[in-house]
């Protein structure tokens, strides 16, 4: 995993079953993390005994290094399993990268993920708190939380930012609309060795208007490159997003408005980003992610050695929904790619 910024780049290394994964990054202003609150952000990654997350607990306490503008992280895997994948050699699990990887170098070893894994979103998170660090001393905040599970649709920034939603970080991933019906529709999914999707909203707090650029300079582009380095992320909106293309320029457009003699618009369906830039609004984002590919019941796939087709049932320890997990790997990855572009504008 490799990201390029206009100032930050960075390199996330090893495999979901190595000895150790981790993250190097330049570019970055030299700033050791808080320690307990790093824990804490790096906690709300971690599977903690929920009945749908995985039962590989690790504790991902990571080893810090800071020089001028390099950083690194390093994080022991100290829980591996890699015999749980022993029956699948030579056979790609449908949808992971497993059949993509085949092609690509002719691998057909396809334990744990490897380089694929969404174990190595722990190092981004590494980092990305490292962001969110640095963008509060700047006034800036990076939020997200749980929108949907499958069909069933909590809190979301369409209907207005709320206190609520802004410090879920702190006191869970839910906002509270609906997180009981979603608990329950994760629990249906696991109950039928199946898994299921959903919708993390993001918003960013405190940015200046005019931030970004045209074409590459993009500030929606910088972030959505990011996200799409996430394992899982299948779609990337900003504000109303793809609702947009079911309506009119009329009804679209967010109207200038005048406040205290400063001027607001009336609404914010275009995430707070108008041609690259920002506009002074909040930027609003939402991320789709699909449901975990690694389920207990029956897929169709193809042996690669013995070239011929085979059901086969994923054994080990898999997330029926990944999407609570994944809602402090948002926020890590959306600090990076503002933090790149505040360093560029600073510059």
């Amino acid at each position: 995993m490799k990201w390029k910024g206009d100032k930050i780049e960075f390199s996330v290394y090893g495999t979901s079953h190595a000895a150790e994964i981790g993250v190097s990054a330049t570019g970055i202003p030299a700033s050791m993390p808080d320690k307990e609150a790093l824990a804490r952000f790096m906690d709300r990654r971690r599977a903690k005994g929920e009945s749908y997350s995985t039962k590989r607990f690790e504790a991902d306490l990571p080893e810090i290094t800071v020089e001028k503008d390099a950083f690194r992280a390093v994080i022991k895997n100290t829980n591996v399993k890699s015999g749980d994948y022993s029956d699948l050699y030579g056979i790609p699990r449908p949808s992971h990268a497993d059949y993509a990887a085949y092609l690509m170098d002719g691998r057909l070893d396809f334990t744990g993920g490897g380089e694929f894994s969404g174990r190595l979103t722990a190092p981004l998170c590494v980092l990305g708190f490292a962001a969110k660090q640095l963008l509060k001393e700047k006034g800036i905040t990076v939020s997200a939380w749980v929108s949907a599970i499958g069909k069933i649709k909590g809190a979301s920034y369409r209907t207005g930012l709320t206190q609520e939603m802004l410090s879920c970080g702190e006191k869970g991933e839910w906002a509270p609309s609906a997180k009981e019906d979603m608990l329950c529709e994760i629990e249906r999914a696991a109950a039928e060795k199946d898994s299921v999707g959903g919708r993390i909203e993001c918003a960013v707090l405190g940015l200046p208007g005019g931030m970004g650029g045209g074409a590459f300079g993009s500030l929606e582009g910088k972030i959505a490159s990011l996200l799409y380095l996430i394992p899982a992320i299948k779609g990337v909106e900003f504000g109303a997003g793809f609702a947009l293309a079911e309506t009119y320029g009329s009804l679209a457009n967010d109207p200038l408005c005048l406040k205290d003699g400063k001027v607001v618009l009336g609404k914010n369906d275009a995430g707070g980003i108008n041609g690259g830039l920002t506009n002074g609004a909040p930027v609003t984002l939402a991320v789709a992610v699909r449901p975990t590919p690694s389920i207990g019941k029956k897929q169709h796939s193809v042996d690669l050695v013995k070239k011929e087709e085979r059901e086969i049932e994923i054994k080990g320890r898999h997330d029926a929904c990944i999407v609570p997990r994944a809602v402090p790997v948002i926020e890590a990855a959306a600090a990076i790619a503002v933090l790149d572009a505040i360093l560029e504008e600073e510059r």
